[in-house]
């Protein structure tokens, strides 16, 4: 049988977050304590106080044992029935100790400031981009306007241009215009996929020709073909401003002395001094 300890995992709290973010730290921790104590079934509040604490680790004890109560605190009195037990919600208290510090520590026109800094990042999906706005609007507490605070930083901070169209033209609500900006998302990289698709079998056509073209020789009455390689691209009015009248070569002009048919015999007109031209 699996391990409860092992299975239910919960890491402690995180005391050296950053100030601003140590609100949303102890926020998510205590949401994540409160799920593994309704699974292992911890209903007493001294058992529950006790479990938030160990896991919490020692920098949340060190908080919470220097922390003075609050208003709104539970402390009944001593019950007069002989020999019953007094009932302290001490996990609620502790709880409501912990929340009035942690919620202390946030500086609301703060959190303001960086939900309007965001923008959709490069390569950054929309729903990653949702996700970082939902988390930020909550440290905000915008309550019945999150909505709208939601569309206008989808609307100056999406990187489609068709999406923040959307946004300004206030025909659509969040949820429609989040599914807008996904269902685009995934169209346009269906797009790019079938652009490369298609595009490769040019390319390749191309690079084929390229590589056939450079193979290809001119050949000259008993000349070497190797040695005439075409290393230019092939232009017509070039070749024949540039190329040896002698021998065809590009790499000298016909009073070189490097020229190989200034002492050869043309085969089709029997003088010498050139190679026959192939027409």
């Amino acid at each position: 049988m699996m391990d409860s300890e092992n299975y239910f995992q919960l890491d402690p709290f995180n005391d050296a977050a950053d100030a601003s973010n140590l609100r949303r730290e102890w926020e998510e921790w205590h949401r994540a304590c409160e799920i593994v104590l309704e699974l292992k079934k911890i209903d007493s509040q001294h058992e529950k106080l006790l479990f938030m604490l160990a896991r919490g680790g020692r920098g949340l004890q060190r908080i919470y044992y220097h922390l003075a109560p609050v208003a709104g605190e539970i402390h009944p009195e001593p019950v007069k029935v002989p020999l019953a037990p007094t009932i302290i919600p001490e996990y609620d208290n502790a709880v409501k100790r912990l929340n009035a510090f942690f919620v202390g520590k946030r500086n609301e026109r703060v959190e303001l400031e960086v939900f309007r800094s965001l923008r959709q990042t490069s390569g950054e999906s929309f729903n990653r981009y949702i996700l970082r706005l939902r988390t930020q609007a909550a440290c905000c507490d915008f309550r019945d306007r999150e909505e709208k605070e939601l569309l206008q930083q989808i609307t100056v901070g999406a990187i489609d241009e068709r999406v923040r169209d959307k946004g300004l033209e206030g025909t659509m609500g969040l949820d429609e215009l989040v599914n807008y900006a996904i269902n685009r998302e995934v169209l346009l990289k269906q797009k790019e996929k079938v652009h490369l698709f298609r595009s490769e079998p040019e390319a390749g056509a191309m690079a084929l020709i390229k590589q056939n073209w450079e193979r290809k020789t001119m050949s000259r009455c008993g000349a070497p073909t190797q040695k005439l390689k075409r290393e230019r691209k092939w232009e017509r009015s070039s070749r024949d401003a540039a190329e040896c009248s002698r021998c065809g070569s590009w790499r000298h002009n016909r009073e070189s002395k490097e020229c190989i048919a200034r002492n050869a015999t043309c085969n089709k007109c029997g003088r010498s001094g050139h190679f026959c031209k192939e027409v």
